[in-house]
């Protein structure tokens, strides 16, 4: 009997690469370091070895795009999990005995600088002094995408466990921490059409779908949960769309362009942070009505442990962990 076909790191590596830049060979190429005739020949190899007559191929070519098979789609994890232990075979194996223990999480760049991630790693810091910390605030798909592929040990993300798998096609860890409650900012130039609207709006009570009709607003991008539930409550309750005039990334973010005077920034409560009903800039806030598409979990992250439902984790990422479940 033919041995079956060894299939060499670096073609792992490849595929998982392709996959985590939705079939983008530049992309992905850029993010191994390697050219674009090194990962062309790579793909050429690795088509070879795994589309064979018995076996269907990991990815096919459609027009400029790599994409998945069914049977991609079904090693894909599995090729995750051997680069992913693979990785910390390889630090084990050649760390430097001086060297301080690291640990990585990835999370909102406002739960880096305030909150509870902060106080965590704090905490966390205070009781391991010989650890070194990476902290990352990348966009919620890259801290996702990263914990799939083995970047980071943990990170915190505003999505949902079924919403978290479907981005890193993958099964993960994911314990919801606490929900947070979704906020309207607004600070509307006098001159500003909208302004009388805005500033009549009530503030005893939380405002519905209605009450926001037609004013401008600013959103998270397409792609966020947060995002597709609003829009959703708002279509439900109006039957229109909502009048977006900003889509951008991160509470912090919709914030800051609401504090400008562009338009109505959905967020969540923590990026009030200490603001008062009114703050120095005029930024006010009111509530939603969110009882139809509920508050936002914060959800902890992390690689699966095969077979279990725990996360996969070395010790002291799980200390960090436990830090962060508080």
């Amino acid at each position: 009997m033919d041995e079956p076909a060894r299939l060499p790191l670096k073609l792992l590596e490849t595929f998982a690469s392709i996959a985590d830049h939705d079939g983008d060979a530049s992309a992905a190429a850029t993010a191994l370091g390697i050219s674009q005739p090194t990962i062309s020949k790579r793909l050429a190899a690795l088509r070879r070895l795994t589309g064979d007559p018995n076996w269907q191929p990991w990815l096919v070519l459609k027009g400029k795009q790599w994409q998945l098979t069914d049977e991609g789609r079904r090693v894909r994890g599995v090729v995750s999990d051997l680069i992913h232990q693979y990785r910390h075979a390889e630090r084990f194996v050649f760390v430097r005995q001086d060297e301080r223990p690291g640990v990585s999480i990835a999370c909102g760049s406002r739960g880096a600088s305030s909150g509870f991630v902060r106080v965590a790693v704090e905490r966390f810091l205070r009781a391991r002094p010989d650890c070194r910390l990476r902290l990352a605030t990348p966009r919620t798909r890259d801290r996702i995408e990263g914990i799939a592929g083995g970047k980071y040990d943990l990170a915190v993300v505003s999505e949902d466990p079924a919403a978290i798998n479907r981005i890193a096609g993958m099964e993960l860890y994911a314990r919801v921490l606490f929900r947070q409650r979704l906020v309207v900012v607004g600070a509307p130039r006098p001159d500003a059409d909208w302004a009388p609207r805005w500033n009549a709006l009530p503030r005893r009570r939380p405002l519905s779908a209605t009450d926001l009709l037609g004013l401008p607003l600013v959103l998270p991008e397409p792609d966020a949960v947060r995002r597709q539930q609003f829009e959703a409550w708002y279509f439900n309750e109006t039957g229109f769309l909502p009048e977006v005039v900003l889509e951008t990334g991160g509470s912090a973010v919709i914030r800051d362009f609401a504090r400008a005077g562009l338009g109505i920034g959905l967020v969540s409560e923590p990026a009030l942070a200490q603001t008062t009903e009114v703050d120095a800039d005029g930024l006010t806030h009111r509530r939603l009505d969110d009882r139809d598409f509920g508050s936002p979990p914060v959800t902890l992250i992390a690689r699966k442990a095969f077979g279990q439902s725990a996360p996969d984790l070395p010790p002291l990422a799980g200390e960090l962990a436990a830090f962060l479940s508080g």
